[in-house]
């Protein structure tokens, strides 16, 4: 039996670190990983202070919801920016480049539930909302934006 979990309404935020294929290129498979682990130490702990939720990593993406406010998604996002500023600090004492991330926001009806069949299932979000915060996130690369907001987040 597949169980659903509904939320009416709420903000779907993605993140990206730009260029990660090519900065991966050069590690070995247990550097990728430490290096995934330890930027997500840092960002994702911040999604969680301002009452959001990760509804799943992506390689280095996350997919976020944040079903109280925009604003917490808004002022979440800013704060992953800065945690990446720091981050960058200490990569830097070990002489590694730095990173830059993308984040798009966007809100809307969203449903969260459960995919999958009796071998493997997964809960997910499914709805308009999450491709466009998607696609935004994608366009920050284009635009040289550290984050990306729909005109339902303004």
């Amino acid at each position: 039996m597949l169980l659903l979990y509904f939320i009416t309404a709420g903000t779907a935020v993605f993140s990206d670190i730009r260029s990660f294929t090519t900065i991966s290129e050069v590690m070995t498979p247990q550097e990728n990983f430490n290096f995934i682990n330890s930027y997500l130490s840092r960002v994702s702990p911040v999604i969680r202070a301002h009452q959001g939720f990760i509804d799943k990593y992506i390689g280095d993406a996350i997919m976020a919801l944040f079903p109280e406010s925009a604003d917490d998604a808004v002022r979440a996002a800013v704060e992953m920016q800065k945690q990446v500023i720091i981050y960058n600090q200490d990569r830097q004492l070990s002489n590694y480049p730095p990173i830059t991330i993308g984040i798009g926001l966007h809100a809307g009806s969203l449903m969260l539930g459960t995919i999958g069949e009796q071998e493997r299932m997964e809960s997910t979000v499914i709805a308009d909302a999450v491709n466009l915060a998607s696609r935004l996130e994608g366009l920050t690369k284009v635009y040289g934006a550290g984050i990306l907001v729909s005109d339902s987040i303004l």
